[in-house]
């Protein structure tokens, strides 16, 4: 097939210019190929999902078979070839090329577009590497403790030493860089899993604050409007003292 190459910055010096490929007639023939076939299926407005489990796995036992078909008969097989995927882009050496990238990239995207099967894959997902700068062989587990520490940083700086008060700080300005970033602006599907990774521990640790502070909040409530004779009865003694004592 056919490749078309088209220089981004023509005006900049040969050294700056950057190539890039644009999609040639046949490319972008063979990408109808599968709305076509999913149409023809019955499926008159295929979905994006539907639209990738039409493509095949060029390699491994399951040679040719489609996605979808992968999905259905054999997760274990996928989670396999993901998580080696995982592995090769996570040790990938400077200019090291991975074979069969998009096919393993675009099946990635397609088995956690199920939730059972994302979180089939997401088991493992304290031990992916962040491989960020300053961080490279840091793992999401070990970057979500350095973040979390941070509060603790701030408010006792004397519990820690001066080198592990820089390497909270720069964990918690990496992290916050990933966080502030919108999901449509990160290109790394190991970055969009740091993401969502990190925020989910961050409800784990919000969420029973929010339902003690809630409780606290009725059982004093129930206090104020015991009665005419402003006094709590012993029922809500003991709910308010229960209630103190999970909040404190």
């Amino acid at each position: 097939m056919a490749t078309s190459v088209h220089v981004a910055n023509p005006d900049d010096p040969e050294n700056r210019q950057q190539a890039i490929l644009v999609a040639t007639k046949e490319a972008r023939q063979y990408r109808g190929k599968r709305i076509k076939l999913l149409v023809k299926d019955g499926i008159p407005a295929p979905t994006h999902q539907q639209c990738l489990g039409k493509l095949v796995v060029p390699f491994g036992q399951y040679e040719n078979a489609p996605f979808h078909w992968l999905v259905s008969n054999d997760v274990g097989y996928m989670k396999y070839i993901i998580d080696k995927h995982r592995a090769e882009v996570t040790n990938k050496h400077k200019n090291a090329v991975i074979v069969n990238q998009w096919v393993k990239d675009y099946l990635t995207e397609y088995a956690e577009s199920f939730p059972q099967v994302s979180s089939l894959l997401e088991a493992n997902i304290d031990r992916c590497i962040y491989g960020q700068r300053g961080f490279e062989s840091h793992t999401f587990k070990e970057m979500w403790e350095l973040y979390y520490q941070y509060s603790t940083l701030k408010n006792r700086p004397e519990l820690f030493t001066d080198e592990k008060r820089e390497i909270i700080q720069k964990a918690y300005t990496s992290v916050r860089r990933w966080l502030h970033t919108p999901l449509t602006h990160i290109i790394s599907m190991q970055m969009k899993r740091f993401k969502k990774y990190i925020n989910e521990k961050e409800q784990t640790i919000l969420f029973p604050l929010y339902w003690r502070a809630s409780l606290v909040a009725t059982s004093m409530a129930c206090w104020r409007f015991s009665g005419s004779s402003g006094l709590a009865t012993w029922t809500e003694v003991a709910i308010l003292s229960c209630t103190l004592q999970i909040h404190f």
